[in-house]
């Protein structure tokens, strides 16, 4: 079910400099997350590098809408992120009447808690984030995400689990 999040996606991406912005791979400023250039660092420092700032972004951007304070996003926390990136992007709130509004944002969720423990936790955020990193239009997972990346990935696809599950194990060894 194809569902439209709004009528300003359509104008932001119509813009000239907003769509060269999707085209030129550029970044979007508030997802990057590396504090060094990665690629000034040594093969063996690399990867820890990677893993703290991707699990700094992950915690950043959970405390920040984590109402409960738990540590982890719950549903509800979850789409009050989303629609508040959305309003941020686009100057526009989602339309939460819009049938299926609620489901998506379920579905995505629910491929995002690779555990199934009904929260997302700092792990599977920051697999989300890396995620983002690597399926940019350079394909290098150097903490900058594309606006292509951000935008285009569809979160409800029934592999995403497994997918961000790999990104897991691939950053976590776990």
């Amino acid at each position: 079910m194809a569902v439209n999040f709004g009528s300003n996606f359509e104008n932001w991406f119509a813009s000239k400099d907003n769509y060269n912005k999707a085209l030129n791979g550029q970044s979007v400023p508030e997802f990057n997350f590396m504090q060094v250039d990665i690629k000034t660092l040594p093969a063996e420092k690399k990867g820890g590098a990677y893993k703290i700032d991707v699990l700094n972004i992950a915690n950043s951007r959970i405390s920040n809408y984590d109402a409960n304070n738990n540590g982890k996003m719950e549903l509800n926390e979850y789409i009050n992120e989303q629609k508040a990136i959305y309003q941020k992007m686009f100057d526009e709130q989602v339309d939460m009447s819009i049938p299926g509004m609620q489901d998506t944002f379920a579905q995505t969720f629910n491929n995002c808690d690779t555990n199934r423990d009904g929260s997302i936790d700092e792990k599977e955020m920051a697999a989300v984030f890396a995620y983002m990193d690597a399926a940019g239009n350079d394909g290098t997972m150097d903490g900058k995400i594309s606006y292509e990346s951000a935008f285009g990935t569809n979160w409800g696809h029934e592999d995403m689990p497994g997918v961000l599950k790999m990104y897991q194990k691939f950053i976590f060894g776990e």
